[in-house]
């Protein structure tokens, strides 16, 4: 990777082709590496892509409510940009409503291609490879209930939202790092690490969400993060968990079996784990393989 990726919601030409994600930057980088900085700078919009995102909430508004779930109109953190340089990685964040992302990046995604990249909203996302005690990589299969990629199989993780608190300063933008740490509790009710780092930024190239990617070490085993998640808040978002075995064999093994079943994040979770793990030899076969199979 060049030293600097600035993501700008477009395919950059300085940005990693993976096959079904790009990667815009790798690293290896602790709190102190993660530099934020908020932006009252809103997202682009004209009133043909605001009527789309209207037309597309009442649609699935709709559709989840005969389905007997409910959609909230959060607020999350948009990405505005991001700059790896001198081993720091320097995020702007913005602010941004789900309807916003729902309407963009999750259903209309090729808006960027018709209206320009600043149109999508862009919402951060933050995913972990878990590492347990015994040497497993942890992924869940989604549940048929949750909203995209339903039934496929994809890291622990979700979206940053911005700040709830009114008194919260908008010059302390919320923390990627506490974020990640508050979906692992909920969705395995797990709240201590030995091993904590952000290994990049990436994008799926289907919905062109920005995500950083985690690598978590944690002492419970396999059997006992099972027993744990099944008691966890959210503990539905997974039909089940799905252990990988960390080694880099392993790794590629199941790739190739599940390549169809695997997220774009989710594949991209497994090759920055590598990356910091076995190598970059390791990366660039297993990107190869990516790549030759699309």
């Amino acid at each position: 990777m060049s030293e600097e990726v600035a993501h700008s919601g477009l395919c950059r030409e300085n940005a990693c082709d993976c096959g079904t994600f790009f990667l815009d930057c790798a690293g290896c980088f602790d709190r102190s590496q993660l530099i934020l900085s908020s932006s009252s700078a809103p997202r682009h919009t004209n009133p043909q892509v605001d009527e789309i995102i209207e037309q597309t909430w009442r649609n699935e508004t709709q559709r989840a409510g005969a389905a007997g779930r409910m959609l909230f109109n959060g607020k999350l953190c948009r990405l505005n940009s991001a700059i790896y340089r001198n081993s720091t990685l320097k995020l702007e964040l913005g602010e941004v409503t789900f309807k916003e992302f729902l309407g963009t990046n999750l259903t209309h995604a090729y808006l960027r291609y018709t209206h320009g990249p600043e149109v999508l909203a862009d919402a951060l996302g933050t995913s972990a490879v878990i590492r347990t005690g015994d040497g497993f990589l942890l992924l869940g299969k989604r549940s048929k209930s949750v909203l995209y990629h339903a039934g496929r199989i994809h890291p622990v993780g979700g979206i940053v939202e911005a700040c709830k608190d009114e008194g919260e300063s908008k010059n302390a933008p919320p923390d990627p790092f506490e974020s990640i740490a508050m979906e692992i509790s909920q969705e395995i009710n797990i709240n201590e690490y030995t091993d904590v780092k952000c290994l990049g930024l990436v994008r799926d190239k289907h919905i062109i969400q920005p995500e950083l990617v985690f690598d978590i070490a944690i002492k419970p085993d396999f059997a006992q993060v099972r027993r744990f998640a099944s008691t966890a808040s959210d503990a539905k978002e997974h039909a089940e968990l799905i252990p990988v075995r960390d080694h880099p064999a392993s790794a590629v093994t199941f790739i190739e079996q599940n390549f169809c079943e695997l997220t774009p994040v989710a594949m991209a979770s497994l090759l920055l784990h590598g990356l910091r793990h076995w190598g970059s030899g390791w990366f660039a076969a297993t990107r190869g393989y990516l790549r030759s199979v699309i």
